[in-house]
């Protein structure tokens, strides 16, 4: 029978968080070599549609067709909140808070309303290898 992992004393577990951490870097990196080449496939498929002069194209285990999007680059980020401010366009921006100015404020004991300040814990991991 397998040992259930409160059972298996704190030496065990560092063996097995560390080669399960280096497990998931194998991955990751398979993963990122994957997606490099799926970026490269389409780039090419965009370019020979394009020279086609087509924005479809398909066999019998797929289809492929071009979407054109519009997406925003900031290219003036006071211009951007300016207009913001004067508009109430919030709408335009993404609801994330930043942790690194949150904490920074705290540090100077500046309360920021609306939020309310919650402590996780995590396991902060170090490799000796």
């Amino acid at each position: 029978g397998s040992v259930m992992l409160e059972d298996k004393n704190i030496n065990d577990l560092l063996d097995e968080l560390h080669s399960t951490r280096v497990e998931i870097k194998g991955f990751q990196e398979l993963e990122n070599k994957l997606k490099k080449h799926q970026r490269a496939l389409e780039a090419t498929l965009m370019t020979k549609l394009d020279q086609q002069g087509v924005d479809r194209v398909g066999n019998e285990v797929c289809t492929v067709s071009l979407k054109k999007e519009i997406v925003p680059t900031v290219e003036d980020w006071e211009a951007v909140q300016r207009h913001v401010r004067d508009t109430g366009q919030f709408e335009l921006l993404q609801k994330r808070m930043s942790a690194t100015a949150y904490r920074e404020l705290r540090t100077m004991n500046l309360d920021v309303p609306g939020v309310k300040a919650t402590e996780l814990t995590r396991i902060n991991f170090r490799s000796k290898q």
